[in-house]
């Protein structure tokens, strides 16, 4: 592809010319019938800078969240500028008249592992999610771990998600933690990597802390360029094992929470995920363990008092709803965790359970849950879901000053919608569309860290072909092995 060629849309946004948009009609793009669409040579080189033209532009900047007609210039991985009428010669140009430009998705909580038993938990005695991951996740080698993240990654992409955070509680071996990160650096994704002990580690039994130190001091060979990042996954002071509350040991905790605090790393745990696990966070509070840092997985039966310490403390919380409904872990206080002014994330947890990586399904559900608490359908508007899923779920994550908006000097995690499609007919409110009627082939363009990964529903560094092969070889043996 040569600097500053055009890739334009194949007809005019509005065909009939005595027809004159009002600023609503634009805002909604109402008689757009085309998309972005770029010449194969586009789709499959790489540029370092780009110029997309003369978009609807959902910023999900508070105040500023729609801007009509607007350009957005990358450069460097990098957004450089959002206007009207930007000149960049020697930009790739792509021509989004009638699409939607906007931050990808943030996932906050995904068990990368478990995408490759996706739909393998079939609520049945033998086949729950907790045995069914327990028996088949002690089968997995490293390459089984590398697989199964470049398998969430296509689905996270295909979704629009360009940020996920690996929650990986399934390393057996340093080498196990080495092929899920070689997944997720070979992707191309944005991604948090929480380290965490598997489920059948002893609760008297530490990480592996000096594997651990190994990895933060040549994080360098993974991070590239910060793109992606390394947290802790904590057992935290309460387990739940058998039903039943189990308290981990002062010296354990205290050894794995030290392993991220002393290196000014992040620390997610899940708490208040079960009637056993209750009153976790109300013990992280007393111990005056919560923080910033700190991001709360699940808090389904979090009661008032334990809402307040998260509120006061600025720990987040990740919610996963379609999981936690189906797992019976409850209905998550939604509506309570907002008046509280907790920061909020959303989080595909395990396809396992869930299937498709669909951040708006659970968008949607935590929107419907808002309004349901509060019986108020006005208590959560489309804009404030969407919120939740690009920029509150980054700032869950510590970050905001990186994704989840779009803004000059953010990194160029980005996403084109197309508007031409039967299932966003009628055009409305950019937001509530989205929310609610956005399909995988819908998006046109998936852009991290200014590199295209999807373009038309082809991926550009994770061949679909050889993964499905890949897939369908490991699972059938994976399968068979466990009889």
């Amino acid at each position: 592809m040569t600097n500053g060629a055009i890739f334009p849309i194949d007809k005019l946004l509005y065909q009939d010319r005595r027809f004159t948009p009002s600023r609503r009609d634009l805002l909604i793009g109402v008689g757009a019938t085309t998309a972005l669409s770029l010449s194969p040579a586009a789709a499959n080189s790489v540029s370092d800078e780009y110029l997309i033209q003369g978009a609807t532009v959902l910023t999900m900047v508070p105040g500023a969240a729609i801007l009509v007609d607007h350009d957005v210039h990358v450069r460097n991985r990098r957004i450089v500028a959002i206007g009207k009428n930007i000149i960049a010669p020697a930009a790739t140009r792509l021509d989004a008249r009638g699409s939607i430009v906007m931050p990808g998705l943030v996932d906050t909580h995904w068990h990368l592992w478990t995408t490759l038993l996706r739909n393998l938990a079939d609520n049945s005695d033998a086949n729950g999610y907790f045995a069914m991951t327990g028996r088949l996740g002690r089968r997995f080698g490293p390459k089984e771990m590398r697989l199964a993240a470049m398998l969430a990654a296509a689905d996270a992409l295909d979704h629009g998600i360009t940020t996920v955070h690996d929650w990986c509680h399934n390393i057996r071996s340093p080498a196990h933690a080495r092929g899920a990160l070689a997944g997720l650096r070979d992707s191309g994704l944005r991604a948090r990597f929480s380290y965490g002990a598997t489920r059948q580690t002893p609760f008297d039994q530490p990480l592996a802390a000096a594997d651990f130190a190994r990895l933060h001091a040549g994080w360098g060979e993974w991070s590239d360029g910060g793109r992606l990042s390394l947290g802790i996954g904590w057992r935290g002071v309460m387990a739940t094992m058998d039903d039943r509350a189990v308290a981990v040991p002062d010296a354990v905790w205290r050894a794995d929470l030290k392993l991220a605090r002393d290196r000014g790393l992040p620390v997610s745990v899940h708490a208040n995920n079960s009637a056993a696990n209750s009153g976790h966070v109300r013990r992280l509070d007393e111990l005056r363990l919560l923080g910033r840092d700190m991001q709360i997985v699940h808090a389904v039966n979090a009661e008032a008092d334990e809402i307040a310490a998260l509120a006061r403390s600025g720990a987040s919380v990740s919610l996963a709803p379609s999981s936690e409904l189906t797992v019976g872990f409850g209905v998550p206080p939604v509506a309570a965790l907002r008046r509280a002014g907790i920061v909020i994330g959303a989080s595909i947890d395990t396809p396992a359970l869930v299937g498709a990586a669909d951040l708006l399904r659970e968008l949607r559900i935590i929107q419907g849950l808002a309004n349901a608490l509060a019986a108020d359908e006005m208590a959560m508007t489309p804009l404030d879901a969407l919120a939740i899923g690009t920029r509150e779920g980054a700032a869950s994550l510590g970050l905001d000053g990186v994704a989840g908006s779009l803004a000059p000097g953010k990194c160029a995690d980005l996403i084109v919608v197309r508007r031409d499609a039967l299932s966003l007919l009628p055009h409305a409110d950019p937001a509530t569309m989205i929310l609610r009627s956005l399909r995988p082939a819908d998006i046109r363009v998936v852009m991290v860290d200014g590199t295209i990964l999807k373009q038309d529903g082809l991926l550009t560094k994770i061949d679909r072909a050889a993964l499905t092969a890949d897939v369908l070889e490991t699972s059938a043996r994976l399968a068979r092995d466990a009889g």
